[in-house]
């Protein structure tokens, strides 16, 4: 089986049938990412708000084990990565620390 072929099954495996709908006349698995890449992944000012919002806001509740906090704060600072959005180490273990009851 073609490689390409491969790769692009294996996305669509991964997606939501909202997701397909608007994806499914991506033949090539380049046009596919790129077309993935551009409703999820824009570096609009509202997406670098929304995550600085939910980075600030986080706080870890009774129910939560500190893996799990932990993950969640890794998820926002990773997504604010991909956003080119740079934190201080410092400011990083600030933002733990404040979270945490």
């Amino acid at each position: 089986m073609d490689p390409d072929v491969r790769v692009k099954t294996t996305i669509i495996l991964c997606l939501s049938y909202e997701v397909l709908y608007s994806i499914m006349k991506k033949k090539i698995t380049a046009d596919l990412w790129c077309k993935l890449e551009s409703l999820y992944m824009m570096m609009s000012l509202s997406n670098k708000l929304f995550l600085k919002k939910q980075l600030y806001s986080l706080r870890m509740t009774e129910e939560t084990s500190v893996l799990q906090h932990l993950n969640m704060l890794n998820q926002i600072l990773r997504d604010l990565l991909a956003l080119e959005v740079k934190l201080e180490e410092e400011d990083k273990s600030l933002l733990l620390l404040s979270s945490l009851p």
